[in-house]
């Protein structure tokens, strides 16, 4: 069985760009605390290279890539390119970056064949069954409208959550992991959402914009520990 997992999604937020790998540091720090749990960062496509000469324990993950090859693709990010690049995985279909259900099905496709892994978020169920019959590495139930908001998916959707969890496991035939996100900004929330039958939170401005982050993760990390070990 693998480690659950937490995601920390940078986006495009100022502090990313501003502690640059201070960032990345308080994660590995954490990380070496926390063998049992996984631990993926998402900088922005500017940072990749950077984060990924750097890494030691965490996994660093592409927060977007495109159904393209290397070539004349002005403005696109190709799979092949985060690879030569160091990145483990990408996130894709994020509700801030969403494409088509044919170029999540073209991503997960040529990932297999590059060895990176793929984490397909999903705005709601139905598109929780659609792309788990896909078989990416991770699905993410997550829906946009509580996106920011400190208000969990977890407290808001419950029945939603489990819901999604049963779903991704049958119809990826076990081979997709559920998580979840949105919201997501308390101790109680990690707990709540593993309860449901999660692996893993995608957790992005409780973090990044924490006046103390490696107290906020340490938490998550907690949380994590207590509710699955």
């Amino acid at each position: 069985m693998k480690k659950p997992l937490i995601i920390l999604n940078l986006k495009a937020y100022k502090e990313a760009f501003d502690e640059g790998l201070e960032i990345l540091n308080v994660v590995e720090n954490v990380a070496h605390e926390f063998p049992q749990i996984s631990f993926v960062l998402a900088p922005n496509a500017f940072c990749l290279s950077e984060f990924s000469k750097k890494k030691r324990l965490v996994k660093i993950y592409s927060q977007h890539v495109d159904p393209v090859p290397l070539g004349a693709y002005t403005g696109h990010l190709p799979l092949e390119a985060i690879k030569i690049l160091g990145a483990d995985g990408t996130i894709i279909n994020h509700s801030e970056r969403p494409i088509s259900i044919e170029a999540i099905s073209q991503i997960i496709d040529k990932s297999r064949s590059l060895g990176i892994e793929t984490l397909a978020c999903a705005r709601d169920l139905k598109e929780v069954s659609k792309i788990a019959a896909l078989r990416p590495d991770y699905v993410a139930f997550e829906p946009p409208e509580l996106i920011g908001t400190g208000v969990s998916v977890s407290k808001a959707k419950p029945n939603d959550l489990k819901i999604s969890v049963v779903s991704i496991v049958q119809e990826s035939d076990g081979k997709s992991i559920p998580i979840c996100g949105a919201g997501i900004s308390t101790e109680e929330d990690v707990k709540l959402a593993f309860s449901y039958g999660v692996m893993g939170v995608l957790i992005s401005s409780a973090f990044v914009k924490a006046s103390d982050k490696r107290n906020k993760l340490f938490e998550f990390a907690s949380a994590v520990e207590s509710a699955f070990f």
